[in-house]
Parts: C-alpha cells; sequence; structure tokens
C-alpha cells in the first residue's frame, strides 16, 4: 500500500477528528445566531460560532467548508488553539500536508506541552517526504512521554526510508509490546530483516502477520517474494494468487507472479500477468522491461522491442531495459542499435553490460 495512504488511514484511526475535546455552543442556540440578526453576543462567542460550524461541516465531510469556518474562528481569536489544530486535521485529510504541518506548528506555539501535537506533525512532515523533521517530531513525542505503539511504528516507517534497518525492528518492537496485535509491525520487521539479507527471519514476521489479519494482500505478496527469492516456486504461486484473490487490482503481485511463471518457463502465461499488471498502471516500468523479456522468449521481437521501448520512455535511465533491448536487437540482426543500447547502459552506470560492448568496440 502507497505509503501515505497508510499514513492518512492511520492518522484517522488512531487521531479521530472528534477526540480532541470540543468547546462551543450547543446547536440550538447556533441555530438562534444564524437565524436573528438582533442576537448580541459575548466577545470571542463569534469565534465559537464558527469553530462549532466547521465541526458540522466536518462531521458532514464538507472539508472546504470546514477549513474556512475554522480559518474564522482563527480570525475572530487568533490564539484559538483547537481551531489551529482541527483545521490542521482537515487540511491532513485533504492532502494539503504543509498547511497541516504549519498549523501544528502554530498550535504549539500555544502550549507546547500539548505532546501529542508533535507526533501529528510528524505524520504531516512524513507525508510531504520531509523524513528527518518527522522523525524529531516523533522524538519530542516521545521524550515528553507521548510514547503509543502508533508514534513507534510511525518512527519505524520513517528510519525505514532512511534505511536504518536496525533501529526500524526495534521501533516496530517496542510498538508491538505496547499493542501485541500491530500487524502493520509485525509486516514491517519482517520487511527490515528482508533488507538486512535475513529472508528467514523475514519471513518468519510476515506469517506472524497474516496469523494476525489475514486480509492483508500485500503480506502474501511479501511471503511470495521471499519464496521466489528461496526457489520455492510452487509456494510462491500459492501466495501470489491468494494476494491477487483478495486485492484484485494489485499490479505489483500480478507482475511478481507473472516472473515465477517466466521461471517456469510458463512464458504465455507470463505475458498474460504481465500485461493484466500493465492495464491496471500503464506506468509500471518494471513490468513492461518484464513483457519484453517474456515476448523475446517466444521469439515476438517486435513486440518486445515495443515494449522496452515503453519501459525506458517511463525511465530514460533505466539501465537494465537498455541491456536488454539492446540484446533483442542482436537477436534481430541490428548490430548498430545493439551496440548503442548497450553503451547506454554502461554510460548509466550498469558495469555488466560492458562485456557487450567488446565486439561493437570492433566493428
Amino acid at each position: 500500500m502507497n505509503r501515505s495512504n497508510r499514513i492518512i488511514a492511520r492518522f484517522f484511526a488512531v487521531i479521530s477528528f472528534l477526540s480532541f475535546t470540543f468547546v462551543g455552543l450547543s446547536q440550538t442556540v447556533a441555530e438562534k445566531i444564524d437565524t436573528s440578526a438582533t442576537i448580541v453576543v459575548e466577545s470571542n462567542q463569534e469565534a465559537e460560532l464558527a469553530y462549532n460550524k466547521g465541526v458540522k461541516e466536518y462531521n458532514d465531510k464538507n472539508y472546504k467548508f470546514a477549513i474556512t469556518y475554522f480559518t474564522d474562528a482563527i480570525k475572530y481569536k487568533p490564539s484559538f488553539l483547537k481551531a489551529y489544530v482541527n483545521r490542521a486535521n482537515v487540511c491532513f485529510e485533504t492532502g494539503d500536508y504543509k498547511a497541516s504541518a504549519a498549523d501544528f506548528s502554530k498550535a504549539l506555539t500555544f502550549d507546547s506541552t500539548q505532546y501529542k501535537l508533535y507526533f501529528r506533525r510528524g505524520l504531516a512532515r512524513f507525508s510531504m517526504n520531509d523524513t528527518i523533521g518527522a522523525i524529531q517530531d516523533f522524538d519530542a513525542a516521545l521524550k515528553n512521554g507521548y510514547k503509543t505503539a502508533e508514534v513507534y511504528y510511525n518512527r519505524a516507517m520513517a528510519c525505514f526510508v532512511m534505511k536504518k534497518y536496525k533501529q526500524t525492528i526495534i521501533d516496530d518492537s517496542l510498538a508491538i509490546l505496547l499493542n501485541p496485535e500491530y500487524a502493520y509491525a509485525y509486516n514491517d520487521i519482517g520487511s527490515a530483516k528482508r533488507m538486512l539479507g535475513d529472508l528467514s527471519g523475514a519471513l518468519d514476521y510476515y506469517k506472524k502477520t497474516i496469523s494476525i489479519d489475514s486480509k492483508l494482500a500485500f503480506v502474501y505478496d511479501n511471503i511470495g517474494s521471499i519464496l521466489h527469492k528461496q526457489g520455492k516456486l510452487e509456494e510462491a504461486l500459492k501466495y501470489y494468487d491468494k494476494a491477487i484473490k483478495l486485492d484484485t487490482s494489485f499490479f505489483i503481485a500480478l507482475n511478481n507472479r507473472g516472473s515465477v511463471l517466466y521461471d517456469y518457463k510458463n512464458y504465455e502465461a507470463a505475458v498474460i500477468d504481465y500485461k493484466k499488471a500493465l492495464k491496471i498502471n500503464p506506468q509500471y516500468t518494471f513490468a513492461y522491461n518484464n513483457l519484453g523479456n517474456a515476448l523475446v522468449k517466444l521469439k515476438m521481437f517486435q513486440e518486445a522491442i515495443d515494449a522496452f521501448d515503453k519501459a525506458i520512455k517511463l525511465d530514460p535511465k533505466y539501465a537494465e531495459a537498455f541491456v536488454n533491448r539492446g540484446a533483442t536487437y542482436e537477436l534481430m540482426r541490428k548490430p548498430t542499435q545493439a551496440c548503442s543500447d548497450w553503451n547506454k547502459a554502461v554510460e548509466l552506470g550498469y558495469s555488466s553490460a560492458k562485456p557487450y560492448t567488446l565486439d561493437c568496440e570492433k566493428q
């Protein structure tokens, strides 16, 4: 699953918009204010009224209006902490992470003891790819006693992005201590172990994950990938099948299943899976490269060239696609094009292509 989507989902599962205590007028009073021009309100009561309207609009999922009313509340009362916090929440949910982080920062200037706001700002920063800033916020939340499974888990995710895999395992383990059923934390420990080369340990944690939550399609894909690396093709296929059954739009699992079928030398079936993946995500460069390789095996050389062309068009620095297209050109007896592609791969830093260029130098 996409990182931002996962963060958004967990953000509002853990930090409900309504979890922040709302203080304001009752709906009955608010209606009187809205329908009468003769009522005199007390100082700052306009801010409370605007705030309550923002709450209602949020509950009705009218986020644009919710932001407008929270902004009005802040204009009436510039130090309105809750208005800043809840406008930040709405901005986060609508994907305006920069505005969300700015509002959390402003709220903290009014009350720096609201330590969970560091966590929330950290999520916003992480979503806008400010990984270092996110970790600093998660650190601040934990240092000041806001120690929840979610904080440890999200700091672990940030550490994973920074390739700090050992720290990822430590933080996810702390999240599990606080919440033994934290399926995502088990999965991410598995992924960290995988990056550290511990495939057996990764597999154990992935399997623990699905024992807690058997509906996570991406975990079955992760297990399939480990089994594929271990050469257990039949088992890998079963897990990819399960992932695709759970999520028919899971183009990565389709591509990965295609790769197992390729290793089985079932190139026709592999082509079908690669094409399915590309129908779902036409921007998936790896599937174009893999499709090209399968088509070469079927001696469909021009179709293979077309697939490699698309991969390279999407990623002009995709060295492997240049190597594969070059090899296909060679099979088509087009040495000039082949040498051009192999030289380009070397230029891109793909040293394994160097031997292919030796004959080119003799021409």
